[in-house]
């Protein structure tokens, strides 16, 4: 069912929100920094400034002083409070009161004395003294009633010692039309980089909204189970590689539910196998042991012979359950094989000792040679010798009595393991299907056989990373070859 999405729930509108968020900080934080880092300047400069022009200051007066000039000192003075002035900067020249010779009252210009000043006022001539050189500060001045930028500079007499100090005090409202001026442009440029921002997030919003928006159509479309549909998108980046998936998801459903349906024939066919290998013997237990209940057989030894026909087709089941069981294992991709190094010549020497019972009953003999002592290779023993028993089993089995079967383990750049008998062969048009599930033969020889030995040969020779190679031509005899990787023979 289609569900109705708010456009605030919408991708466009978050992208759009984000983008919009984000370059409205960026703006916004960007011209607030500049603001106050311009401000900063202004200030600093400003306070450097007052210092230069105390520094300055400071040396006419002692120049004056020392050369007792009083009437151009006047001149002097005159001439640089109508300059200060016009900046908003009073010039103060004062006595060090508690120096010994301080400076004389008619180089002076303030008659107060230290203890009457603002407290930043004393502090930024005390920093002065300090320092014996120009100092600055800033902050709300009593006397003023407004904020000042101070600068002091200390005075000194013809022995080097500090007589007296200039102080300059500026209005720092002198500098805010300049700050004022600054936001100004600044909230103008923000203003135009908001609009352009959300020009931009419509852009981005649009470029990355529209391809998202297709591509989750067209994974509804798949979700309905419409495997042919195409994004249609044409775009690069990340959204291009979700694009690309998709495509790929939609090719690869195709293919997994053509997959799944022959899955699911073939489970049917399995289930339909199962049921016909087991109806033959249920059905021959349930006929015996309803002849026993019934009563209808009496004699002793045919008695023991129900029990042991019964007892044929019990373990005959007990079989076939077994190998199900062994090849769901193989055939499950979970499942994980133990592996460690086995001697291939040990296996084998194994299985021939298993395998001499049914043989020597045919009169056949199992030839077995080896290019290596040992023949090294990574894998489960059990296992192992289970794949290679079932090939072997066959091979006498199918093999005439009085024959030869041939076992041979050759070494190179892989292991081939070839088991050959010169029995009845394999048709033509029935190689292809030897390693399907119940495939089996119908010849006499094989009608004790759940049709399931080769396929499990098969599984287990994948699980160990080989393959198995048949070549065989009717009347003519069989030939199985297993390739795997060697390793190197384990140290002692």
């Amino acid at each position: 069912m289609k569900k109705n999405i708010r456009f605030y729930n919408t991708i466009y509108f978050r992208v759009l929100l984000i983008f919009g968020i984000m370059f409205s900080l960026f703006v916004t934080i960007t011209g607030i920094v500049f603001v106050k880092m311009y401000s900063r300047s202004v200030i600093q400069d400003y306070a450097e400034q007052l210092k230069i022009d105390a520094e300055r200051i400071a040396d006419s007066v002692e120049e004056y002083s020392m050369n007792d000039e009083a009437s151009d000192y006047l001149n002097y003075m005159e001439a640089v409070e109508s300059i200060l002035d016009s900046q908003m900067v009073d010039v103060w020249i004062m006595p060090n009161n508690k120096a010994d010779n301080e400076l004389k009252p008619r180089y002076c210009n303030v008659s107060m004395r230290y203890k009457d000043l603002s407290p930043g006022m004393k502090k930024v001539i005390n920093s002065a003294y300090a320092a014996d050189g120009a100092a600055d500060n800033q902050s709300y001045d009593e006397i003023y009633d407004a904020e000042l930028i101070r600068a002091s500079s200390p005075i000194h007499d013809a022995g080097g010692m500090i007589s007296g100090t200039v102080l300059l005090n500026g209005i720092a409202e002198s500098r805010v039309q300049m700050i004022d001026n600054c936001k100004r442009v600044v909230i103008i440029s923000m203003f135009i980089s908001w609009i352009a921002s959300f020009l931009l997030a419509l852009f981005f919003a649009a470029r990355i909204s529209v391809p998202i928006s297709r591509i989750r159509q067209t994974a509804a479309e798949l979700a309905k189970g419409n495997y042919s549909v195409k994004t249609g998108v044409k775009t690069g980046g990340e959204i291009g590689e979700l694009k690309e998936t998709i495509d790929i998801l939609s090719d690869k459903l195709a293919e997994n539910k053509h997959v799944r349906d022959e899955l699911e024939q073939s489970r049917m066919d399995f289930f339909a196998n199962v049921s016909h290998e087991l109806r033959t013997p249920i059905t021959v237990i349930r006929g015996y042991v309803e002849s026993l209940a019934d009563g209808y057989v009496t004699d002793a030894d045919k008695i023991s012979y129900s029990l042991q026909r019964m007892l044929k087709e019990c373990s005959g089941m007990e079989r076939l359950v077994g190998d199900l069981l062994t090849l769901s294992k193989m055939q499950n991709p979970d499942f994980e094989i133990e592996k460690e190094p086995v001697s291939v010549v040990q296996i084998f020497e194994d299985v021939i000792r298993s395998a001499k019972v049914l043989s020597a009953k045919k009169g056949i003999e199992i030839k077995f040679s080896a290019d290596d002592t040992y023949c090294f290779m990574l894998g489960d023993y059990d296992r192992l010798r289970q794949m290679f028993m079932v090939i072997l089993d066959n091979a006498v089995k199918f093999s005439h009595n009085d024959s030869v079967v041939e076992v041979n383990i050759s070494t190179g750049e892989k292991m081939h393991v070839s088991i050959r008998d010169h029995g009845v062969g394999i048709k033509e048009d029935a190689l292809p299907n030897i390693f399907e599930k119940f495939y089996k033969s119908k010849l006499q020889m094989n009608e004790k056989g759940s049709g399931l030995g080769l396929m499990i040969a098969k599984s287990i020779a994948i699980k160990h990373g080989g393959d198995i190679i048949v070549k065989s031509a009717e009347g003519e005899g069989s030939e199985f070859i297993f390739e795997f990787d060697m390793i190197e023979p384990p140290e002692d």
